[in-house]
């Protein structure tokens, strides 16, 4: 396997992403009307001066227009607070800092919902999903001094569905094929035994196995029992085409309900303004922050597998299971007032275990109770992987965006509240493991011992396009704003699901 498909890297996937256009109008545009408006506030006062036949004035209005405009000096202030100017744009750098004493509190409100997916090839398909879930929380941070902040984020989870469609995951999922032919092939076997009796007299594995796939029947209304990995027994009748038994197994055992809800695990975190306009470097438009912070394993994490409506490392929503390290920087480059250029970027680190405990195969409502060392002879036996699972990250997770955000107050003072955004994000997430085998779903924990049934496909990626607005009263000394956003996904690899995602954030300053 190529290291390309391993790990497409975000500049080549940002390729795909078609964002030149609108990142690039918006950047192109806003500084077309910020050099006018810019003019304008230059132009004014050597009028008024000229006017007032004030020589002074007018020298003085001449050094203002030879004299090189700061754009960091468009920012500063923090946020309006008692002895501060207020901002004069919507949009601030992404890691600036609170000023000392000040607190800000987040409450988003995020919709996501869609059917596609993301296949190991990274093909865009319908793996017969259907998400639907409803996100909230709180973040609340403090500024310990103007250039240090700290801050907690509470998810909650209040509603998570799933539908499943069994016609399109029996046709596309890569996980399904692969139990499908297992179950086959251990079935077949079985059958194939004194002479295919009880398989169409198909004495051969292979021929067994055809019979089965074209709708083959148990004869003479026997019955025979099979051992499942989880050691449970599954009996197959000549009520129905074999196949059609094996498929219903399969999809019994990843049918999903709703999805766990309530807190998520709990974060904390640190962000340190190490280039701002406080910073020595004042006429240098670049502002750069460094943070770190620590994911505590709060949110519900042993819960068997219909109740966690999508697997994989980047939607552990409800909890994660193990305490996360996390580094994180800031880069913000004013190309002019009120155009902020940045790139965001966390890397994550999972530096403990998790017990998980396995899920029935034959019900996936509810935990395995029967014993996977099991050994039933020439009816099968478990895969001997125990019942109690142990789960564990490899790597790094990374996560980040890069982003064009326009303040319209470079257009008109009259439009200082508002505030453009878009953003190329991506996810690269961490390998998984369940007792040492590779997942890419927590649904995938059977077969353990057979690591044929558990590839090594490389890394979960997810890579997304957002448009956003922002409505803000800083620049009214109003604490408080507003913003909502669109997020599309548009390529990735091993993606269970792939969904869209609606979000608004609400914020108050204190």
């Amino acid at each position: 396997m190529s290291f390309y498909k391993k790990f497409q890297s975000p500049r080549s996937a940002l390729k795909k992403l078609g964002l030149t256009i609108p990142f690039f109008s918006i950047l192109s545009s806003s500084i077309y009307t910020s050099s006018f408006a810019d003019n304008l506030d230059l132009i004014n006062p050597k009028l008024i001066a000229q006017n007032n036949n004030d020589i002074d004035s007018q020298d003085n209005t001449q050094q203002q227009l030879t004299e090189k405009i700061d754009p960091t000096d468009e920012v500063a202030g923090g946020v309006g607070e008692k002895g501060h100017k207020a901002p004069k744009y919507a949009v601030l750098p992404t890691g600036k800092t609170l000023p000392k004493g000040i607190f800000k509190v987040d409450v988003p409100v995020a919709y996501t919902f869609g059917n596609e997916s993301f296949d190991s090839n990274g093909k865009r398909i319908n793996m017969g999903l259907d998400m639907k879930r409803w996100m909230t929380g709180i973040l609340l941070q403090y500024g310990l001094s103007n250039t240090v902040s700290v801050g907690v984020g509470i998810p909650l989870t209040a509603s998570y569905q799933l539908g499943m469609n069994g016609n399109l995951i029996a046709a596309n999922s890569e996980m399904y094929s692969r139990y499908y032919n297992h179950v086959l092939n251990d079935l077949a076997t079985q059958l194939s035994q004194n002479g295919g009796a009880l398989c169409g007299g198909n004495a051969t594995v292979s021929n067994c196995a055809n019979y089965i796939n074209t709708g083959g029947n148990l004869s003479n209304s026997a019955s025979i029992y099979t051992t499942l990995p989880t050691g449970e027994r599954f009996t197959f009748n000549s009520a129905s085409p074999l196949s059609s038994q094996i498929r219903n197994l399969l999809l019994t055992a990843s049918q999903p309900t709703n999805g766990a809800t309530g807190l998520g695990d709990i974060q904390f975190g640190i962000l340190w303004s190490i280039i701002s306009e406080e910073s020595p470097l004042r006429h240098v438009p670049i502002y750069f922050s460094l943070g770190g912070g620590l994911r505590v394993p709060t949110g519900k994490f042993n819960i068997v597998s219909a109740m966690r409506a999508t697997g994989g490392d980047g939607t552990l929503i409800t909890g994660g299971g193990t305490y996360d390290a996390i580094l994180r920087w800031n880069l913000d480059y004013v190309a002019v007032p009120g155009v902020i250029l940045s790139w965001q970027h966390m890397a994550e680190y999972s530096f403990t275990k998790a017990k998980l405990g396995r899920t029935s195969m034959s019900d996936n409502t509810s935990f395995n109770t029967a014993d996977p060392n099991v050994d039933n002879g020439s009816n099968g036996h478990g895969d001997g992987q125990g019942n109690d699972l142990l789960f564990w990250r490899k790597g790094l997770h990374h996560i980040g965006f890069i982003q064009a955000a326009w303040g319209l107050g470079n257009v008109s003072n009259d439009l200082k509240w508002w505030g453009l955004y878009t953003q190329a994000k991506y996810n690269i997430a961490a390998k998984s493991y369940l007792n040492g085998q590779p997942i890419y779903t927590f649904g995938d924990q059977f077969y353990l011992g057979d690591s044929s049934m558990h590839p090594d496909h490389g890394y979960e990626q997810y890579y997304s396009a957002v448009v956003g607005t922002k409505v803000s009263g800083l620049p009214y000394r109003i604490p408080g704003e507003f913003s909502a956003e669109f997020e599309y996904p548009v390529y990735g690899f091993n993606r269970m699901v792939a969904p869209m995602n609606t979000k608004g954030t609400f914020t108050v300053y204190f």
